[in-house]
């Protein structure tokens, strides 16, 4: 079995308070959310956001492979840049997905019957 590049998880210390506020945005969000269609909508977020999770998922090796190509991973930064690239990835599939599902189906007539 050949061997490969290990990528050590390394992510750039950053002040607890910044850390604290992003987690209290988070969490207002799904607050906001919850009173605002969100469940209403529970199964198609559910959906979009686990497809979206599959698909990153499943693409991560190749990005990984890319990376090395690219010699991001042999560096700290390189790393980064590559878990942040991927977050943006899967957080505008989930997105697309979402969208499609609530918005283009029912368009085409491929919406749920109630």
């Amino acid at each position: 079995m050949p061997s490969e590049n290990v990528i050590y998880f390394f992510w750039p210390e950053m002040n607890i308070t910044v850390s604290v506020a992003a987690l209290v945005l988070a969490l207002a969000v799904f607050v906001f959310g919850a009173f605002s269609g969100v469940r209403a909508n529970k199964i198609r977020i559910i959906f979009a956001v686990v497809l979206a999770a599959l698909l990153g998922g499943l693409t991560m090796p190749l990005a990984v492979k890319m990376a090395s190509v690219l010699h991001l991973v042999n560096t700290k930064a390189g790393v980064v840049i590559l878990v942040t690239a991927m977050m943006v990835f899967v957080a505008a599939l989930a997105t697309s997905i979402y969208e499609i599902v609530t918005v283009t189906f029912p368009d085409i007539g491929m919406a749920s019957k109630k």
